[in-house]
Formats: C-alpha cells, structure tokens, sequence
C-alpha cells in the first residue's frame, strides 16, 4: 500500500510539474513595401540610408514611377561584390506593383549572382491573361548585407519594359533611370 501511494505521489508530482505553458503563435513580419511618391517617369533604387556599416542588412527597393499598360519586364542590377553581398535568393523579394495573387496568370524569374554582383529579373503576366498594372509601385526589394568598408553602387545595368503586345511601354526612351550610391563605414 505504500508502494502504491508513493507512486501516485510521484506520479501527482510529476505531471503537475509538466505544465504546458500555451505557445504564442509566430508573428511573421510584413514587409515594408513603402516608397515616397514622385511625379517623375523612373524606374529608381531607392534605400532608407545611403550611411550604411558593415554587417547591418538593408533593403533597396525597385519601384516604377508613373508607367503605363506595364505587361512584363526585364531588369539586370549591379552591385559591388567586394562591398556588398546578398546571402541568398530569399533576400530578393517580388513587391506589389505586379499583382502576383493569382500564380496561375504571372511568371517570375529570379537570378542571383553574387560572384558576379548581378541580380536578374524577369516578371511577366501570362499571355491572354487581360492583365496590365499601371502607376507607380516597387516591383522587387533587395536585402543586401555589406560585408567590407568604402564607397559604392548599386545600379540598374538593364532595363526594358513593355506592353501586351511586345512593345516597349509608351514613352519608354524618356524615362529616367536612377541608380544609388552609398557609403560603407
């Protein structure tokens, strides 16, 4: 009998000191796809701090300013490979200016190059889809890390951008294409 008590103190004792504490859910973090208005016709890099350190991520946005009938694009970036880098694909991040919630009616093409100190993109609604954006909006935000001191760039190298008929987007030849410089300490 007293075997079995003990037991059943133990046992008492034991599963009161498992307490489950109720978990928290995750809080995933949205991200900032903000940008400042212009009435410019650009395509614009733009970043939150041109006075960056080493070690300390920051984004740089792709935004369209002001565009038209905007069916697909293609855009290269280059950056200094000795001053920044980008750990992995997942830093590159498709914004909102392409509505991209039916998966079945855009194509996304994603390159990464560190080596090279490239970024490619390709977006693209589908053929037949009916769909355009129009405005302004960024179209992909960039996480870099720089990974060493000195002054450098990020510039768009390549830029086309056209309309569901192949064509460059009205008044393509004008538009202003704007790059960054920054400062690492």
């Amino acid at each position: 009998m007293k075997r079995i008590i003990i037991l059943v103190t133990i046992l008492a004792l034991f599963i009161s000191c498992k307490k489950e504490t109720p978990t928290q859910p995750t809080e995933v973090k949205q991200e900032d796809f903000s940008f400042p208005s212009s009435t410019r016709f650009a395509v614009s890099l733009i970043t939150n701090s041109t006075n960056l350190n080493v070690g300390n991520e920051f984004d740089t946005k792709l935004v369209f300013y002001n565009v038209q009938e905007v069916f697909g694009s293609a855009i290269e970036i280059l950056y200094d490979n000795n001053l920044l880098s980008i750990p992995n694909q997942s830093k590159l991040l498709i914004g909102s200016f392409f509505n991209i919630e039916d998966t079945t009616k855009i194509l996304i093409f994603k390159k990464l190059e560190n080596i090279f100190g490239r970024v490619s993109l390709g977006i693209s609604y589908v053929r037949n889809s009916g769909l355009v954006s129009s405005g302004s909006g960024v179209v992909l935000k960039i996480k870099f890390t720089p990974i060493a001191r000195g002054d450098t760039w990020i510039k768009i190298n390549k830029c086309e951008i056209r309309k569901s008929d192949g064509n460059f987007i009205n008044n393509f030849s004008n538009i202003q294409i704007d790059s960054l410089q920054i400062s690492i300490k």
